[in-house]
């Protein structure tokens, strides 16, 4: 059966100012199977925020994939959403406007 969501061999890395790379995510697999519910929990800094963001299409892995229902995610879709943990895009605006 194909997962939901595939992320396969996952690597993200950031350049640093001073040269050389931060590695936010290395060697990441993870297969979510339709109705499993699955919590990401990790210290502040550990890279799920850097997960999510590209489970949503919002930022594009440095190696590996990142698929849903067998397509790889490369940009944001009608099919994902993120919930901001505090409002950040439109903070004058109400979720009703």
């Amino acid at each position: 059966m194909t997962a939901i969501v595939a992320v396969e061999q996952i690597e993200k890395t950031f350049p640093l100012t001073g040269g050389g790379q931060y590695i936010a995510l290395k060697g990441i697999d993870l297969q979510i199977q339709k109705g499993e519910f699955v919590s990401l929990i990790g210290h502040s800094g550990c890279g799920k925020s850097t997960l999510l963001n590209m489970v949503a299409g919002l930022d594009l892995p440095t190696e590996g994939v990142v698929t849903l229902e067998g397509h790889p995610i490369t940009k944001p879709g009608p099919d994902r959403m993120v919930v901001f943990q505090n409002y950040s895009l439109l903070p004058w605006r109400t979720v009703r406007e």
